[in-house]
């Protein structure tokens, strides 16, 4: 009897050493999707943030974002509704070096570039991802180009064109290769980073005559 109420006993403290652990970590999934929407926070959330967080950590504070990267993770957050703020990441549980503040350094004013051609020029890199890719286009500023260089993600909302006929398909990005001269409108704002970071609306691949 004694053997068994110490069973017992080590049991109940078995379960509740358990119990005291909580949940597990959050997936990255619930974190940052590409369907997401975008989130919106005050600058003076992200100052708030610690040098030393997990990028992980700092999402779950910032809330549920949308993942604007392929390949690499790119959470893009709306500060006060004027700023761009993009944080990258390969994992989700390193710790990242920068603080808020320093984060915030980062933020762009917001640009809307989605009814011109953002970019004209030549596929010179890259990114494959799970849900797109992304790529490294360099060209010439023209007089209706906006960006001379660019990191643009294509996923499987961007529309891609051969020409002026549509690629048709879930993964028409699949499409595009390296050496490619493509002509890029960007899904809504973009960062004035150098050189700048956005999604494509629709990329058309130009056939030479």
């Amino acid at each position: 009897m004694r053997r068994l109420v110490a069973v017992l006993t080590l049991i109940a403290v078995a379960v509740s050493l358990v119990a005291c652990k909580g949940p597990g970590p959050v997936s990255l999934e619930e974190l940052l999707s590409y369907d997401h929407a975008v989130g919106h926070v005050r600058a003076s959330d992200v100052e708030s943030i610690p040098k030393g967080m997990t990028y992980r950590e700092i999402i779950t504070r910032l809330g549920t974002t949308r993942d604007v990267g392929s390949g690499l993770h790119i959470a893009l957050y709306i500060v006060d509704d004027k700023r761009n703020l993009h944080i990258s990441f390969a994992d989700a549980d390193e710790s990242c070096s920068r603080s808020g503040a320093e984060l915030l350094q980062g933020a762009l004013p917001i640009v809307d570039e989605s009814s011109a051609i953002g970019i004209r020029g030549v596929v010179k890199d890259i990114v494959q991802g799970k849900d797109g890719i992304t790529m490294f286009v360099e060209g010439k500023l023209e007089q209706y180009t906006s960006f001379d260089k660019a990191s643009v993600t294509v996923n499987i909302n961007s529309t891609v064109l051969r020409g002026n006929i549509p690629i048709t398909g879930l993964f028409a990005f699949s499409e595009i290769k390296k050496g490619d001269t493509v002509e890029v409108t960007f899904n809504g704002p973009v960062a004035e980073s150098y050189p700048v970071q956005g999604v494509a609306a629709t990329v058309r691949i130009v056939i030479a005559p």
